[in-house]
């Protein structure tokens, strides 16, 4: 069901062609490639973090051994990395095997994370783009396999160059059941008016967005007030209201009994673009949940079916959508059972778990003292969803590069904010990350609101956070051993370099980080992948330990306060 059969027929494919030199950047949807060659003795394997640098490096290889060169690199923004190295190798006639992983076709243009179009590269880039199919039965064996033999002898045939391979993978392969057939239908704005919400239970999930305005807020508000509603947001919503819901932390331990008799919308309406949040897209797109209608309102009227339920595309403007449906008559004030239910639960998690030095702990420390009216970058994948379990002050706008959600460049996105406003500029980023941007805090026009936290924990933890074996994970998958410190670097650029090693240390060097001062600050925090893991799995095991009974005393004390 996830496709690992393409996996297999291409190591056998390259075992007969002869081809063993295999250059590996770290991700999550590549793992299952790069752990079958690095078991398997027949490969030599080199790990290069930044796809920029591996095409580049494996040309290199190829000057010397004078043989095909395989590079591997997971979805999102990595094929794209690999565009200026393929290049080059195109010009210069390198035959460059790039196996690129992309998500299954349905998620395309879906606001789904890590999804964009990866075959999408330039006609100088490669010779030809081969595309295997997600593998069903046997004709899609023969099929792939055949694409995977052409694409090896696509390398070298009328002259040498690059190739790509594209492998589509599953990253939540579905249950076996068959899912609902629905109808999607497209309204514009004269219609709104016929639209029946009458007594309904409506979800309203906010995705990334720039901060509202008053005008929209009211809007909602007004909206909110007259129906059963909920506002669901994290922190790259941007969006603060009286029926807002913050977090993602809740629906990563909800009981799905108990969502499914007390918490589920009839209506999801969703506004924004990608959320980021990946517990609410695992809740959501879940077979099993009948009876939910998914509306999409934006101005573009695009087909964008993130959870499998969309049944109604609304092109409209945001604020013009919400207007239209304050105008309709309301024959019965709701009495807001369905946003009590939610408060409820919510209330009911905890946040204040004890965990070791590590994401977690910093977040818990760190949100409560960001400086009001501050810029906040998360960098991909686990800085965003570890600080999506704490609330910070409304004031603080909130960033994520989640557009094609690449672990690249949310370093240079937040120093471009910094140097046209003056407002105190946060980033909270791991150490690959860090790595991927490096170059960018040589930037010039660099100003003293920067603030930039890495935390260092030896490598991709997101690969480590479910357990296996460390040191095979760390070998290729998780790229560990490229990155020491940030100290050389950080004070050559002119950064006030500090480090903390201890929950201790960390919390007596907050105030020397978030304080304005006369110079940028760079804080590195050093942690164990073996205490990052232990302190996200106490965040999950000490809420689902909860009972109901326990979640209800806890909400009730918390509404007290």
């Amino acid at each position: 069901m996830n496709n690992i059969k393409n996996i297999e027929l291409i190591v056998h494919s390259l075992k007969v062609h002869n081809i063993d030199q295999i250059v590996i950047s770290p991700g999550g949807t590549n793992q299952v490639f790069a752990k079958a060659v690095q078991d398997d003795s027949f490969f030599t394997c080199y790990s290069v973090v930044d796809e920029r640098s591996a095409i580049y490096f494996a040309i290199g290889l190829y000057l010397q051994l004078r043989k095909p060169i395989v590079a591997s690199c997971t979805s999102a923004q990595a094929t794209r990395n690999y565009i200026p190295g393929l290049t080059e190798g195109f010009y210069k006639k390198i035959p460059i095997l790039a196996i690129t992983m992309s998500k299954h076709p349905r998620f395309l243009f879906q606001e789904y994370m890590q999804a964009p179009n990866q075959a999408s590269l330039p006609n100088d880039c490669v010779k030809h783009s081969y595309i295997l199919p997600c593998i069903a039965d046997e004709n899609d064996i023969l099929y792939s396999s055949r694409q995977i033999d052409e694409s090896i002898l696509e390398l070298t045939h009328n002259g040498n160059g690059p190739v790509q391979l594209c492998v589509p993978w599953l990253d939540f392969p579905l249950k076996s059941t068959e899912p609902d057939i629905k109808t999607i239908r497209r309204i514009g704005i004269n219609e709104i008016g016929k639209l029946d919400i009458e007594k309904k239970r409506i979800l309203v999930c906010i995705g990334e967005h720039l901060p509202f305005c008053n005008e929209f807020v009211s809007e909602l508000e007004k909206f909110c007030e007259r129906n059963d509603v909920v506002v669901y947001t994290n922190h790259l919503s941007n969006y603060h209201g009286k029926y807002t819901i913050q977090g993602n932390l809740p629906l990563l331990v909800i009981d799905f009994k108990v969502f499914m008799e007390n918490l589920k919308p009839d209506i999801l309406i969703t506004i924004g673009g990608q959320t980021g949040d990946y517990p609410f897209y695992n809740l959501f797109s879940r077979n099993d949940i009948q009876g939910v209608e998914h509306w999409r309102v934006s101005i573009d009227g695009d087909i964008v079916d993130t959870y499998d339920k969309l049944t109604l595309v609304i092109q409209a403007d945001e604020q013009e959508f919400f207007e239209k449906l304050n105008a309709l008559e309301v024959k019965e004030p709701p009495a807001h059972n369905f946003y009590k239910r939610w408060s409820e639960y919510f209330c009911s998690i905890k946040t204040d778990i004890n965990v070791p030095f590590s994401a977690v702990s910093i977040a818990q420390t760190l949100s409560k003292k960001i400086p009001k009216n501050s810029i906040l970058q998360f960098s991909i994948l686990n800085s965003l969803r570890i600080w999506n379990m704490f609330h910070i002050d409304p004031s603080i706008e909130c960033y994520s590069n989640v557009g094609a959600f690449g672990i690249d460049g949310g370093m240079s996105t937040l120093i471009g904010q910094s140097v046209v406003t003056d407002k105190m500029s946060f980033l909270i980023i791991g150490d690959l990350a860090f790595l991927y941007d490096l170059n960018s805090i040589s930037i010039r026009h660099i100003k003293n609101n920067l603030k930039i936290l890495v935390v260092n924990n030896a490598g991709g933890v997101e690969f480590k956070l479910w357990g296996g074996n460390l040191k095979s994970i760390d070998r290729y998958i998780a790229a560990s051993g490229h990155f020491k410190n940030a100290e050389g670097w950080a004070k050559t650029c002119g950064f006030k370099y500090i480090t903390a090693k201890t929950k201790k240390e960390f919390e007596e060097r907050t105030d020397a980080f978030i304080m304005e001062s006369s110079y940028p600050v760079l804080l590195e925090a050093f942690v164990s992948d073996t205490d990052e893991s232990e302190a996200y799995s106490n965040m999950i095991t000490g809420n689902k330990s909860l009972t109901i009974k326990d979640k209800a005393k806890f909400a009730i004390k918390r509404m007290i306060r």
